[in-house]
Order: structure tokens, then C-alpha cells, then sequence
């Protein structure tokens, strides 16, 4: 798409998108972070209307910023994914949810830069709902339940089940979840997690 008609096109929604700005630019800092993640730029008042318009999930984040009581009286104007749930206390800046249809995230925190795909379930279990370390990849199709505290830098891979704790910088695999690699180095034939 050329630049011209990119920029018809964004002015055109930018129409509807007038109450979104103004809440973008009343909390920038806020967002710039998740923006910066999705790739379209570093953030600025194009780069929000850009993602605003293209990625539905980037608006459950947007919402979920604003708070329930300010976002309800928008959210209309550009819905939501109606399948990405959000019942988390905190989410640490620089978020960034690709393609996250059916994610269910209910955790008790959720660190800074924290990237997630779809098919993802955090929730209850035994001990309470899971803690979310910084720099988390949880890909497609992970389920993390009960009160238990994934690492900074771990990466949960897809399909894996993991209901013990994860320590800083592994990667995970499997059901149940195991160990395959700390800090990048592979790991010789580990037990499953909580064995």
C-alpha cells in the first residue's frame, strides 16, 4: 500500500478513533511501551492509530489500561477480541498479544515485556493463579495454573502444561511441563517438572 492512500486510509479511521487519542495522549508513556513491541513503529500518535485499527488484541490491552470504568464508554466504537480475557491485577509495560484468540489470563502478575500467542490459559489451580515473570514467551496452546511463579526470561513453549514453578531463563516443553534449556544451553534428559 502506497503512503498516500495509507495515510487516507488512517485519517478516515482516525474519525473514530478521536476519543482513543485522546486518552493515548493523556497517558502516552503508558502505552508507547506496547507499542513499541507490535512493530509498527516506536510509538506516536500513527503508530497507535495504525495498531488501534489493525490488531483487535492490541485493544483488550488498551482497554485493560484504561481501567473498566473509563474504557465502557468507547469500547464501541472499536470492539475488542472478544475472546482474549484479561483478569489480572498487573501487566507490566512493553505487552504484546499476537494473534491471541481463546487466551484466557488470569494471573495474579504479569511482568514487563511479556509476549503471548493464542490458545494460552493462566489460571486458578492449587495455591492460587500464577506469577508472571519479565520477559515471558508463552506460546500457543500453554496452560499455567496454580499459584506458581514463572522466571524472568522463561520461555513456555506450545502445548506445554506446567503447574510448578519455572526458574529465570528456562525453557519449557511437554505435558507435564520439563526443562529443556537454562540460559540457552540444552539440557540433558530432565524430569518433569515437580518430579
Amino acid at each position: 500500500m502506497n503512503r498516500y492512500t495509507q495515510c487516507a486510509l488512517l485519517s478516515a479511521s482516525a474519525l473514530r478513533m478521536i476519543p482513543h487519542i485522546l486518552f493515548y495522549m493523556s497517558r502516552r508513556h503508558t502505552f508507547d511501551a506496547d507499542l513499541a513491541r507490535y512493530g509498527e513503529g516506536s510509538g506516536g500518535v500513527l503508530t497507535f492509530i495504525k495498531v488501534c485499527t489493525r490488531q483487535k488484541s492490541f485493544r483488550n490491552l488498551f482497554y485493560y489500561r484504561l481501567g473498566e470504568y473509563r474504557s465502557v464508554f468507547i469500547k464501541w466504537m472499536l470492539p475488542e477480541d472478544g475472546s482474549l480475557h484479561i483478569w489480572c491485577p498487573h501487566i507490566g509495560s512493553g505487552c504484546h498479544f499476537e494473534h491471541a484468540y481463546s487466551t484466557y489470563l488470569n494471573a495474579e502478575a504479569i511482568g514487563d515485556n511479556f509476549y503471548c500467542l493464542h490458545l494460552v490459559t493462566l489460571g486458578n489451580g492449587k495455591g492460587g493463579r500464577p506469577t508472571i515473570g519479565n520477559n515471558v514467551k508463552i506460546y500457543t496452546g500453554a496452560t499455567v495454573f496454580g499459584g506458581v511463579k514463572i522466571g524472568d526470561n522463561a520461555t513456555i513453549g506450545a502445548g506445554a502444561v506446567v503447574f510448578c514453578d519455572v526458574p529465570d531463563g528456562c525453557t519449557v516443553v511437554g505435558n507435564p511441563g520439563r526443562i529443556v534449556a537454562k540460559d540457552g544451553i540444552l539440557q540433558s534428559e530432565t524430569p518433569p517438572l515437580g518430579v
